[in-house]
């Protein structure tokens, strides 16, 4: 009887896994690949087997050290976790360390407020010391439910591996000196003031920890909306050229119509005349006198279609062979914003690319089709200039440092739970992208 009641105080210590694993889920709520019912259950499941089998080696084995056998566990929960989302392993990363990093201060406010009710630490299982630890961490994850949502904001949106893990440093230091400082024996607590200031000094860390999130937050938000903003401009100041870009063509089409009448006659007499050389060589003046490109309707959307006729006016400009096929979804989840930030940034680093092929051999192919519930852009053009890497990803070859445009290019995809894909072989660059729209 007294082996049960010892396991079932085991287990009862590893109950705060649960509030751990649920609160981690909250920021990626976005990003699970599962419907959230099944994710739950899959982690109690979990709980009851793992907190079994660590039960009964902590009784089996009269462990002292209950982190001996937790660490452990939170390693599994961790790919547990990183199985059911779609982010990758740094943004998963610093959502598990950073939890865990808030269990941390709430287990040492538990050793401060149990020194109350404890003669002594109790080494090995302490039911109440896991009680206050409960209670504190359900209570104190409860009241920061509402800053999730911020914190999925940043998940959503920030993509940069290195940002995450140069972010994750802090709360990777603050939770190992919540460990350190956990103290051996409620005497050391209870001398002088010791309690007082060590109270005082782990408040100011909780508190430091969360301003400094709430600055990388509003940081993160401000760089991304003016970026954002920046890309609103360019497209507006698209649709502005292709909006003169029209007038231009309706007052030279009316101006053509006017002298189409009198160059009719022209032709008219030297075909009655018979002087076909003559008539061979005005037909050839007048098509070269047909310099301005007319507009075409290549997609529903006026800020798409004005971003596509500006970047094929350019390409006619500097001789690309184009070949288009653009297929979009009337109504779609896809922001015209977005799906303007992305061709835009194909457009124009495909027809830079193109720039760098001698004259005569420069071809650009874009496809644009639905198929099922998703939207597949396929873009191929080929390069003379070559391309340059930063590890694994393309550097830009207008600028130092990595190329935006790519990297804002996947940051949309993953945003629309798609799959980006850009690459070089033999001349030839390609972008492929997936999207469910």
């Amino acid at each position: 009887m007294d082996a049960f009641i010892k396991f079932l105080q085991a287990f009862f210590s590893f109950v705060i896994i649960i509030p751990l694993s649920l609160f981690c889920l909250l920021p990626l709520k976005n990003q699970l690949k599962y419907p959230i019912s099944k994710i739950v259950t899959l982690f109690l499941c979990s709980f009851i087997i793992l907190g079994s089998l660590s039960s009964i080696v902590m009784t089996a084995f009269d462990i002292q050290n209950l982190n001996f056998v937790l660490f452990p566990d939170l390693v599994i929960f961790f790919f547990l976790i990183k199985s059911v989302t779609k982010v990758g392993t740094a943004r998963c990363l610093f959502v598990f360390i950073s939890v865990c990093c808030l269990i941390s201060f709430f287990s040492l406010y538990a050793y401060f407020i149990n020194s109350f009710f404890q003669e002594e630490i109790s080494r090995g299982i302490n039911t109440s010391y896991s009680l206050i630890q409960m209670g504190l961490s359900v209570a104190a994850m409860g009241a920061l439910v509402p800053l999730t949502k911020y914190y999925a904001w940043m998940i959503d949106n920030i993509n940069i591996g290195k940002v995450w893990y140069l972010f994750s440093i802090l709360p990777i230091a603050l939770m190992v000196s919540n460990i350190y400082i956990i103290p051996i024996s409620y005497a050391n607590i209870r001398v002088g003031k010791v309690y007082a200031k060590g109270f005082i000094i782990t408040i100011f860390e909780l508190a430091l920890y969360l301003i400094v999130f709430i600055l990388f937050y509003i940081f993160s938000k401000t760089t991304i909306e003016k970026t954002k903003l920046t890309e609103r401009n360019n497209i507006l100041e698209i649709q502005k050229s292709y909006t003169e870009s029209l007038q231009s063509y309706i007052k030279y089409t009316s101006k053509a119509r006017h002298d189409f009448k009198h160059s009719v006659h022209v032709m008219s007499r030297l075909a009655d005349e018979g002087n076909l050389s003559a008539l061979k060589d005005y037909i050839a003046q007048y098509e070269n006198s047909l310099t301005v490109t007319a507009p075409v309707r290549i997609c529903k959307s006026e800020a798409l279609n004005a971003l596509f006729n500006h970047y094929r006016q350019q390409a006619i400009e500097n001789n690309v062979d184009i070949n288009w096929r653009i297929d979009l979804p009337e109504n779609s989840r896809i922001l015209d914003v977005d799906l303007c930030s992305i061709f835009g940034n194909i457009l124009e680093n495909a027809i830079d690319g193109c720039c760098t092929v001698e004259e005569g051999k420069r071809y650009f192919n874009l496809t644009s089709e639905i198929k099922g519930d998703c939207l597949y852009i396929v873009s191929t053009n080929n390069f003379g200039k070559p391309l340059r890497m930063d590890g694994e990803e393309f550097s830009s070859t207008k600028h130092q440092g990595k190329g935006i445009g790519l990297y804002s290019m996947k940051s949309i995809t993953d945003v629309y739970d798609g799959i980006f894909e850009a690459g070089n072989n033999d001349g030839e660059f390609f972008v492929n992208i997936v999207m469910k729209y």
